[in-house]
């Protein structure tokens, strides 16, 4: 696929690299003598603990602590691994030529394993995969994940997912577009029309158009999930990990999203006017000619000039009155921990806008058997969970699609470890005041880790991959308009658009 793997070597290579690539061994190379046999044996035992070292990255050396109890700053730049330099890649249709169908990208990931006070060596159940180009075989494609796992086994299912997930779509994605270029040159045989030349290369395979993208994408979650149920070394009764995703594809960016991931698009509201790294943009004064307001579902406005959070997934939680009716149809019980326990009654649990409200209590609602006080899982769905898939917790992704377009600025891909006590726009914020994306990484790691300290005694794991994009493609303000709105759960607010000289107020 053109793709570096970005925490984890794949597992199946340890064999491979020691008989020198090759999956078996042939007549001529089978070992005869004990001292061959012993020099493999080392060679072996050697592989496995260099891999052994490379997928854990854990010490079991005490952590030095605060007199707090909190890690030293030293013990936590131990727990942090990811990108060293920010780097670039351009997607989009790249076979028209033309400049603004091009998305210029540069980015960068970064994780911080959690500190637990009693277990502070527990894995890192956090994963991240990028590949910034010649995704499923096209070179303006690019495909971004991040995966959060949980319960006994959460980093073996974070791992699977990694490993898998991008495979299985990337094969899908060719397949389909090898079987639309295939009908298309049997038409021009058809029509006896002269074929381009290489034209069963895949840089002249069509596209898949919207529909046909998401479609893939749903499909290689559910494969993916059934593998991992499927795979003996794969322990997912209790265990799984949440999947969020964006692929770009034709100009067009698709966010897949199963659990409680999050990913927030940083929109620059007159997108159209201005030019220049988010964090320069905030240096410039905006005319007041053309200016644009952007106003949401709520009644609430945008300036010209501002950048807003629009978030491109919903948490799948039982906090979502969809979700819980959709589970409870299922055969689930919703139940907070105090309600399980008696101390609250039993009642309908009353949503928060997840993303605009940040969750204190720290009783959130769980998904429950209806015989049964287990698993509790705080999310409604995920790749993997087994036993909590018989109520509804299933793998099946949630869409949305969005052509890149000259507002969007900033995208942010992230575990709860990061949105659990930052708000969707602080994060974008913060985002904006970098010059570069791995810097906005370091800030994010170190607000939520902040944030962290401030509420529990326990940090989770941390996982952020952030996206400077740069658009020529003039912006849709109704399509952001609907997005934005969507997420709100309110009917759609048309966007009003002015060029008044000195006010910011809505014609009527």
């Amino acid at each position: 696929m053109g793709c570096t793997q970005s925490k984890h070597e794949d597992e199946i290579s340890v064999t491979e690299r020691v008989m020198g690539g090759r999956r078996g061994i042939d007549k001529t190379e089978r070992i005869h003598s004990r001292s061959e046999k012993e020099k493999l044996a080392a060679k072996r035992a050697k592989a496995l603990a260099q891999a052994s070292a490379e997928n854990n990255d854990t010490d079991e050396t005490p952590p030095k602590l605060t007199e707090t109890g909190h890690l030293v700053a030293e013990e936590v730049a131990k727990r942090i691994k990811g990108s060293v330099e920010s780097k670039e890649t351009i997607v989009g249709d790249v076979k028209s030529g033309i400049d603004e169908d091009l998305i210029h990208i540069r980015y960068a990931a970064l994780t911080q394993r959690g500190y637990y006070p009693d277990d502070p060596h527990k894995e890192n159940q956090d994963d991240y995969f990028i590949c910034g180009s010649k995704f499923g075989a096209g070179d303006g494609d690019a495909f971004f994940a991040v995966f959060d796992g949980h319960g006994d086994r959460g980093h073996d299912c974070a791992r699977f997912a990694k490993n898998r997930l991008p495979p299985i779509l990337a094969a899908k994605i060719k397949k389909q577009r090898a079987a639309l270029n295939a009908k298309k040159i049997k038409a021009m045989t058809e029509n006896k029309e002269q074929k381009p030349a290489n034209a069963f290369h895949p840089s002249n395979w069509p596209y898949l158009d919207e529909k046909q993208y998401e479609d893939v994408c749903r499909q290689a979650h559910i494969q993916c999930n059934n593998e991992m149920h499927d795979d003996k070394n794969i322990k997912d009764f209790l265990s799984g990990t949440t999947a969020i995703s964006v692929g770009f594809h034709a100009g067009r960016m698709t966010v897949s999203n199963v659990g409680d991931s999050r990913a927030v698009l940083g929109y620059r509201v007159g997108g159209d006017d201005l030019q220049g790294t988010p964090a320069e943009e905030e240096k410039k004064e905006i005319s007041s000619e053309g200016d644009i307001e952007f106003v949401d579902a709520t009644g609430v406005k945008y300036e010209s000039g501002s950048i807003i959070a629009i978030p491109l997934s919903d948490d799948q939680t039982p906090y979502r009155k969809d979700e819980r009716i959709r589970l409870e149809k299922a055969g689930a019980r919703i139940l907070t921990i105090d309600q399980l326990e008696g101390r609250k009654p039993i009642k309908d649990v009353e949503g928060l806008n997840l993303g605009v409200d940040i969750d204190t209590d720290g009783d959130m609602p769980r998904v429950y058997l209806k015989e049964h006080n287990y698993p509790g899982t705080a999310f409604s769905r995920s790749l993997g969970d087994a036993v909590a898939e018989g109520v509804g917790v299933n793998g099946e992704p949630e869409l949305l699609t969005k052509k890149v377009t000259k507002g969007d600025e900033i995208l942010v891909i992230a575990s709860d470890g990061v949105f659990e006590f930052l708000t969707n726009q602080r994060m974008i914020d913060i985002c904006a005041e970098c010059e570069d994306p791995l810097h906005a990484c370091t800030k994010l790691l170190e607000a939520s880790y902040e944030q962290w300290l401030n509420y529990e005694l326990r940090t989770d794991d941390i996982t952020v991959i952030v996206l400077f994009l740069k658009s020529g493609k003039a912006d849709d303000v109704a399509e952001v308009t609907r997005i934005l709105n969507l997420s709100q759960k309110k009917p759609s607010m048309p966007l009003k658009t002015m060029a008044s000289s000195s006010t910011h107020q809505l014609q009527t």
